[in-house]
């Protein structure tokens, strides 16, 4: 009889220390993930802000020099959304070529406009920068 309870005690430590052991590697295994996840999402959201044109900007030599085509886009969805102030009064470094030379300069969408068209036109008038 003392042999039985006797197993049966080791048998209950067994599965005890067991037991714990794969709530730990559970409880570690969803910190981990939730480690990455938090990471990821850090580095989505630096991408898709200022931080993200610095990292673009480092890798800029796989594209062309001139930007006015983005600025263009840009520019054109400040009109779409009624951006009045970011269309008039923000300024974009743009990057062009101007006779056969790398030029570049700050400018507003309005004079994105003015010198290099492709844009759709917003009245700045009532705008004070």
């Amino acid at each position: 009889m003392k042999n039985t309870m006797k197993n049966k005690f080791f048998k209950h430590l067994y599965f005890e220390r067991n037991m714990n052991k794969k709530g730990f590697e559970m409880a570690i295994n969803t910190i981990v993930i939730l480690v990455l996840s938090i990471l990821v999402l850090i580095f989505l959201v630096l991408f898709f802000t200022d931080a993200g044109k610095i990292f673009l900007s480092k890798i800029g030599i796989y594209q062309g020099y001139s930007n006015v085509d983005n600025a263009v886009n840009s520019c054109n969805f400040y009109v779409e959304s009624n951006s009045i102030y970011n269309y008039c009064c923000e300024k974009k470094e743009i990057k062009y070529f101007e006779n056969d030379k790398k030029s570049e300069g700050m400018f507003s969408c309005l004079e994105i406009e003015e010198r290099f068209g492709g844009i759709k036109k917003i009245s700045c008038e009532d705008v004070k920068c």
